[in-house]
């Protein structure tokens, strides 16, 4: 006895439920390829960086970061997000650090070399106030914020006064403690490229910590983040959005 079997499909409704399936994974999709493209760009930036920059410290390699805000927290992508930034951090931003190394020009003065230039005691124009190998990193790699305040204390060069050491040119009230000084204009010290301030240790023995130049630092543009982004950016997203869609399909439920 023949036996048939007849199935039909409510095409409606299985429209309906694809295209409902597809309304609800694909937001997931595009939130999860913005993500997983931001963080291989920041890690692609952060080696072009060790290339571009001769023993760059973290402080610059970790300067960029991804956010789905223009500014503030650094925040991943959401579901219903269509746009997610690469960008400095709100700290580096603010100092307009890396942004000579990416338009080229004649860097600004940092906060630093503004105190210094006001407060020191030379005729002598100081343009850069650079670290030398004698002073004193943090972990990453960056001049220690502590041993800075303790040096412009010891010299009285800080902007709030009361902070400065008791005796000029010592870290504490007494001679016994670490002592910090800029030579005179005359000394040999202050000559050419040896200018800058001095640590003397138990001995008498000094080493210079800090550069003091008269020229301000000129850059030639060779950051080009904008453009490496932009050319990274074209090369990833297609790849993570085609990975992220088969992902958001296999897990959904057809409902």
């Amino acid at each position: 006895m023949p036996v048939s079997f007849k199935f039909e499909s409510n095409s409606k409704d299985v429209n309906a439920r694809l295209s409902n399936m597809v309304g609800q994974q694909m937001p997931m999709a595009i939130s999860k390829a913005l993500n997983d493209t931001a963080r291989t760009m920041v890690k692609k930036n952060r080696q072009d960086m060790r290339m571009i920059f001769d023993n760059a410290v973290d402080w610059t390699l970790n300067a960029f970061g991804s956010s789905r805000f223009k500014n503030g927290p650094m925040k991943m992508a959401k579901k219903g997000d269509t746009q997610i930034y690469i960008r400095r951090r709100d700290d580096r931003a603010k100092r307009h650090y890396l942004d000579v190394q990416e338009d080229g020009g004649t860097r600004e003065r940092t906060g630093l070399e503004s105190l210094v230039n006001a407060n020191l005691a030379t005729s002598r124009f100081v343009g850069a106030v650079t670290p030398t190998k004698h002073f004193k990193r943090n972990k990453n790699g960056a001049m220690s914020g502590g041993e800075l305040n303790k040096i412009m204390s010891a010299l009285h060069l800080s902007r709030d006064k009361s902070t400065h050491s008791k005796l000029k040119g010592y870290t504490g009230k007494t001679k016994r403690s670490q002592a910090y000084f800029v030579p005179a204009s005359t000394h040999p010290l202050a000559q050419g490229k040896r200018f800058g301030v001095y640590k003397r240790n138990a001995v008498g023995n000094a080493k210079k910590v800090l550069n003091i130049s008269e020229r301000r630092p000129i850059y030639k543009p060779k950051l080009k983040f904008n453009d490496r982004m932009v050319r990274y950016g074209k090369q990833v997203f297609p790849k993570k959005m085609q990975k992220a869609l088969a992902y958001a399909m296999r897990t959904a439920k057809f409902k």
